[in-house]
């Protein structure tokens, strides 16, 4: 419960950690009741009661008791799991902080290596064009050379 109280808003998280303080409280009478009984049911108690109650009283206390001691084993198993479970939790939050940062991490060097491709981008067609404009003012060139040389074998064989 603690573990889901870390996603929660606000307001929520704080009704959550009161729940699980109130659970926890409880919890510890339980134990404390269980603890006052078993010092009741103690063997010097024992015979006296034998004495007072009759057998049958007595099987019933003794089956309430052992009904009592099982219920309170299964409340310290419940307790123990969901410590664990808690601790498990924790756990996985903590990688998924980590599976966030490292994919953070990632998405910087994947926007800084697409703008440095943009850039590069940009630079091969601006080469590209210049190349274009060469070969084409290499072919003026030529043809106004080609023309000249025409016009002065024409004026010579003229």
């Amino acid at each position: 419960i603690e573990v889901e109280s870390h996603g929660a808003g606000g307001e929520q998280r704080r009704q959550i950690a009161s729940n699980v303080a109130n659970y926890r409280r409880d919890y510890e009478t339980h134990v404390k009741n269980l603890r006052k009984a078993r010092l009741t049911y103690s063997e010097d108690h024992e015979q006296q009661r034998s004495d007072l109650l009759g057998n049958e009283h007595k099987k019933t206390m003794v089956n309430n008791s052992e009904r009592l001691e099982r219920s309170s084993r299964r409340l310290e198993d419940g307790y123990r799991m969901a410590l664990e479970t808690e601790e498990i939790g924790q756990n996985v939050l903590n990688n998924l902080a980590q599976d966030r940062e490292k994919i953070n991490s990632a998405r910087n060097r994947l926007n800084n290596v697409d703008s440095s491709l943009t850039q590069s981008s940009r630079l091969l067609n601006n080469m590209y064009r210049r190349v274009i404009q060469n070969k084409v003012l290499m072919f003026v060139i030529g043809a106004i050379i080609v023309f000249i040389i025409i016009l002065a074998l024409y004026g010579m064989l003229k």
